[in-house]
């Protein structure tokens, strides 16, 4: 339940299905996270390779900062520059920089669902709830999340400059002398200090730690100690919230920054890392569901269920393609049968493919044993063939309403008078596939609309067709104009109907 709780959570967030009500093809979606992150790769064959399995977050996090910042996406290219100006002078150190922090950062992002987890809608609140709940979130976000990073970029940066250095000196270091480092030193400076009253992230998170925040006259007043000297200033609820939004843009920023850099340097990072003590990296279950989520709807594919135990998982998917190739979609649903082993290491994995309405249509089933030998034996490709395939839906996509599509002598005596819709004169039989195909589009708006097949009713007459759907979310009428004056022409029309 806790499960499909989060997946409800993730659907209610993520743009990716309304990419798809759009129309963009999957193809479309990976071609745009390439062409997003291809300005900040070196090595754009690992972009190529992990732009749908590992990138769709970073990229929806990309698009919302577009969204909301668009000037703050120079950051990236800023922290980036720290990044490989250190691997430039020295690569060993970077790597092993990268790989110290590693622990702390995977602690970070653990907090990050936490805060995340807690979220209270500030709007809500009268200002006292207000100032306390803004405050905490500042706190937790410079502190629990953004801290390790600085440090990290610290060490890098003196490494890129050229500059001696002790990790552990680093560690203990107050985090003001850090930010001041940075500030001094590299091109951060406006992503460091928060306007509108130019107070750095740390001088934030001592004021939210400390509780150096007052209401006087409904009026919000914070302070801070600089040099012995205490500094006020007054705040209003909007410009605390553009803080409290601006603080998370840098967590934000940073993330996808760190993120390139890992996967252009995966080899090496991977190989590093592999050395640090596994107790002390802790991924986050939401972390790795939400990875499993966007992968799949990167696809074109909604989670409708997700059931996990030790002997058997089963994933259930919906296409958010209504008009694709359903057996080619249903196959290419079993590529996420190692993604399943993966998230839920189970012993048996099956994942059931649903048509757009709902309809289960395939099943494919594996043994995870497959998975544990393939790097052995086989390539993750030749496992399909592993794979076994249950079909519920036979000739689903490939049949043909007009393959028996016979006229009685009466109607082949008839002289036609129809025109297509280009008006060019046609046969009787050609202008019953058109009208058919016509009417049967129009059911297609109305399904796509969530009109269910019982809301639908088509009527054909004299003047054409009329598809009308009526539900208790509303009503909408669809015609097919033509002039069908006989009545056995009706009727044919009519039979065809009931073969969709």
């Amino acid at each position: 339940m806790e499960t499909k709780r989060k997946i409800e959570h993730f659907d209610e967030a993520s743009p990716l299905s309304l990419f798809y009500e759009f129309g963009l093809h999957p193809n479309e979606i990976k071609e745009s996270i390439i062409d997003t992150f291809s300005p900040y790769f070196e090595n754009k064959q690992n972009l190529e390779r992990y732009a749908v399995s590992d990138f769709v977050n970073n990229w929806l996090s990309y698009l919302s900062v577009y969204r909301d910042s668009p000037d703050s996406l120079r950051f990236i290219k800023s922290i980036l520059d720290i990044f490989n100006g250190a691997k430039k002078v020295n690569l060993n150190q970077t790597i092993e920089a990268y790989a110290f922090w590693f622990p702390e950062i995977s602690q970070s992002i653990s907090r990050f669902w936490s805060l995340n987890n807690s979220q209270v809608n500030l709007n809500e609140l009268c200002i006292e709830d207000f100032l306390e709940e803004a405050m905490n979130m500042i706190g937790q976000t410079i502190e629990g999340l953004t801290k390790v990073f600085f440090k990290l970029l610290l060490q890098l940066n003196r490494i890129k400059r050229g500059k001696s250095f002790d990790v552990n000196e680093i560690k203990s270091k107050d985090l003001g002398e850090a930010i001041e480092e940075l500030i001094n030193t590299s091109d951060l400076k406006e992503l460091l200090i928060i306007e509108p009253h130019a107070i750095r992230l740390n001088q934030w998170r001592n004021i939210a730690y400390h509780h150096n925040t007052k209401i006087v006259n409904k009026e919000i007043i914070c302070s801070f100690k600089k040099k012995e000297q205490i500094f006020e200033f007054k705040i209003t609820r909007d410009e605390l919230i553009d803080s409290l939004k601006r603080i998370s843009l840098s967590f934000k920023l940073i993330r996808i920054a760190e993120s390139i850099f890992c996967f252009d340097n995966l080899n090496d990072v991977q190989l590093q890392v592999s050395k640090i003590d596994k107790s002390t990296i802790n991924i986050r279950e939401e972390a790795k569901l939400l990875d499993f989520y966007s992968a799949i709807g990167s696809q074109g594919f909604k989670i409708i269920d997700l059931e996990v135990c030790e002997d058997n998982s089963i994933l259930k998917l919906q296409d958010m393609q209504p008009y694709s190739d359903f057996s080619k979609r249903g196959i290419h649903t079993s590529q996420f049968l190692y993604n399943l082993w993966i998230y839920s290491n189970s012993s048996s994995l099956v994942i059931e493919y649903h048509l757009p309405n709902g309809e289960k249509f395939l099943a494919s089933e594996i043994s995870s044993d497959n998975f544990k030998n393939h790097a052995k034996t086989n390539s993750l490709s030749e496992l399909l063939k592993e794979v076994k395939f249950t079909p519920f839906i036979i000739d689903y996509q490939n049949k043909n309403p007009f393959e028996s599509l016979a006229l009685t002598k009466e109607l082949n005596k008839y002289k036609s008078d129809f025109r297509s819709q280009r008006g060019e004169k046609i046969c009787l039989k050609e202008f019953i596939k058109q009208f058919t195909l016509s009417v049967f589009s129009n059911y297609l708006v109305l399904r796509s609309e969530d009109f269910s097949e019982n809301d639908i009713s088509i009527n054909i007459g004299n003047d054409g067709s009329m598809a009308i759907g009526d539900n208790k979310n509303g009503k909408i009428v669809l015609h097919v104009p033509a002039m069908i004056r006989e009545k056995n022409i009706q009727k044919l029309i009519i039979s065809l109907r009931l073969t969709w």
